[in-house]
């Protein structure tokens, strides 16, 4: 009984909507049953087979806006493309029957394929482009595929399209091609549920949340982004390929570049931040349009945009939000005791001031070669990084100017200077953020000049921002745990559960590091201390040989810096890590680094131990301020 619990939603609402997931599963299957009944009832103005007819089109509507949605809820990419692979499904078995006289269902069977081969070429194109221009160059490649299928009399039917297809005759009932619609969307939804939950559905979501983030901890983003891009279309496919089998039809305006808007608005409708949101958006959406259009035929568009603006003010989340809606209502009129538990909304800010340093240290998420542990002397250690000539200019301004520098392995390497002196650019340069217009840049061997920022991240290159960067609608768990899936290439597995892979792991560390209470609450909810604790935690649990910090103290009282910086300390001295760090806080600098870079204007000043660079004059003069000898 308690493993039976434990597989079951804890939260009310979410308790509610797969109660209602279940009950719509149960209608699915009754459809016929009930609109045979409702028509032995109402025989004058009911009609089963009308009935069938309408279910069969949710259910394929339902299927198409799915799809959509692994780009639009799951990786946060709009695309008005899908209509093209929705149609290209349909034309596909429309010309396996028609012009070739082949078995439709043939046609069904190479309408996934043929749809995903177009959105993989086409993908191409459009992933060259990012947000606003990429939803304009899926505009253009929709209605680039709608001319030609308008225009291709010979194989497409042109502007009139291909009708009365010739279909299987155990399809010719129709509660027999309802029963075949339901199992085969059943079956994809089901394939697409296995996507979403898996690794490679756990990189969708980082890359939707922070796509700069996500390249830091390994993923190639472009990479992902066709593979799901593809794999979209390819279910669109299937959709349209079922639309011509129940409709008996394909015709260019399936691929029109305003029948887009049918999978937008049904996932809205439904809800984007739900898998089965899109169904029931389409089963609201396909009865609605039935209704109004029997009774208002001219007021159909008004209507429903009048209901999605409704649903987008009052329910962002869609009809799938609902339940917690009208909970959240209920709250407010009617608490009862088990009503009175607090519920944590933000974090206190204290994670740092909690932090356990031996234990996060000894955290079995913290990967780190123990081989590579410092050395008895300083030159015995290997040049783990080597900056040669390094350069920067934009325009006509140089940020960067001929650096070059040597970071051992196992050193704790600081670089300081004034605001502008270039850190940050030359961090940028060195975990590929940044192409340099000069020099190169050599990490354990191998040269890396000009490698994409997730290809150095994968090479052990990890790195915290200056600005706060998490995955802030994700939970504080999955902000480590879908880190270190990333890093160690577990996300390309389209299979698993993401939720259960290093989750022990990134629990242990989170509760090393004070998050531990917080570790369901979104990211976004933390405080600025404690995001800056969980950025720490993201990136000591990545397993980097090198871990680039930019101004990892920023915003952090003297306590928690000295806290945050003992653990850096030990994880260099005791796991093997190698630091290098840019600080404006000196004495920061002065007890944690082994060695110093002074940087001014854009290049190197000088560069010795703390003591060293503490005595001289000309960091005195244009950095420290005129420091005593002694001080």
């Amino acid at each position: 009984m308690d493993r039976l619990r434990a597989l079951l939603p804890s939260a009310r609402g979410d308790r509610i909507r797969w109660g209602l997931a279940a009950l719509l599963a149960v209608t699915i299957l009754l459809v016929p049953n009930l609109a045979q009944v409702a028509e032995n009832a109402f025989p004058d103005s009911v009609s089963a087979r009308f009935a069938i007819f309408l279910a069969s089109q949710a259910l394929v509507l339902g299927l198409w806006a799915t799809s959509f949605n692994l780009m639009l809820g799951y990786t946060g990419m709009v695309s008005f493309a899908h209509a093209a692979y929705y149609g290209i499904g349909a034309y596909t078995v429309a010309i396996i029957a028609h012009n070739y006289h082949q078995n439709a269902v043939y046609g069904l069977l190479a309408a996934p394929l043929v749809a995903g081969a177009f959105g993989f070429v086409t993908g191409l194109i459009a992933l060259r482009a990012v947000r606003l221009y990429f939803s304009l160059l899926t505009l253009a490649i929709s209605q680039l595929l709608f001319t030609i299928a308008f225009e291709w009399y010979d194989f497409t039917g042109g502007d009139n399209g291909i009708h009365n297809l010739v279909i299987p005759d155990w399809l010719s009932d129709q509660t027999t091609i309802y029963y075949f619609i339901a199992a085969v969307t059943a079956l994809c939804l089901l394939l697409m549920f296995i996507v979403v939950r898996s690794p490679f559905g756990a990189a969708l979501l980082a890359i939707r949340e922070n796509r700069q983030r996500a390249s830091s901890v390994g993923l190639s983003v472009k990479a992902y982004e066709l593979a799901i891009y593809t794999i979209a279309g390819l279910f669109a496919g299937v959709a349209g390929g079922l639309y011509a089998i129940y409709d008996l039809q394909a015709y260019p305006q399936l691929l029109y570049w305003t029948t887009n808007a049918q999978p937008v608005v049904i996932a809205l409708l439904g809800g984007t931040g739900s898998f089965l949101g899109p169904v029931l958006g389409a089963v609201i959406y396909t009865y609605l349009q039935n209704f109004v259009g029997k009774n208002y035929p001219n007021e159909f568009d008004i209507v429903l945009g009048a209901i999605v603006l409704g649903v987008v003010l009052i329910a962002p989340g869609g009809f799938v939000s609902l339940p917690d809606f009208f909970l959240r209502l209920r709250s407010r009129f009617r608490r009862r005791p088990e009503d009175e538990r607090v519920e944590l909304v933000e974090s206190a800010g204290q994670a740092m001031a909690a932090l356990e340093v031996s234990r996060a240290v000894a955290s079995s998420a913290v990967q780190v070669d123990p081989g590579a542990a410092e050395p008895a002397g300083p030159d015995q250690r290997a040049t783990l990084l080597k900056v040669n000539g390094l350069s920067k200019s934009f325009g006509g301004l140089v940020a960067v100017r001929d650096v070059s520098l040597n970071v051992k392995q196992g050193d704790r390497h600081a670089i300081i200077g004034p605001n502008g002196a270039g850190k940050s650019t030359l961090f940028n340069l060195i975990t590929g953020r940044l192409k340099p217009s000069a020099g190169s840049v050599e990490f354990d061997g191998r040269t890396i000049t000009g490698w994409a920022d997730y290809r150095i991240a994968r090479a052990g290159i990890g790195r915290a921002f200056q600005i706060t960067n998490i995955f802030p609608r994700l939970s504080v768990r999955q902000n480590v745990q879908y880190s270190m899936l990333a890093y160690r290439k577990v996300t390309i597995r389209p299979f698993g559960f993401a939720d259960r892979i290093f989750r022990e792991e990134a629990s242990d560390l989170l509760e090393s590091v004070g998050l531990g209470r917080y570790s369901e609450l979104a990211a976004g909810q933390l405080s600025h201390g404690d995001q800056r604790a969980l950025e720490l935690a993201i990136s000591i649990a990545l397993g980097s040989k090198l871990l680039l910090l930019d101004e990892p103290t920023a915003g952090m009282s003297p306590y928690e810096t000295q806290k945050a910086m003992e653990l850096v300390r030990r994880l260099a001295t005791e796991r093997g890590l190698t630091l290098l760090f840019c600080e404006h806080d000196m004495n920061v600098v002065f007890g944690t680094a082994q060695t110093v870079t002074v940087m001014h204007l854009g290049r190197v000043l000088t560069e010795g131990s703390p003591q060293q660079v503490r005595n001289n004059p000309d960091v005195q003069r244009i950095y420290l301020g005129e420091l005593e000898a002694s001080a």
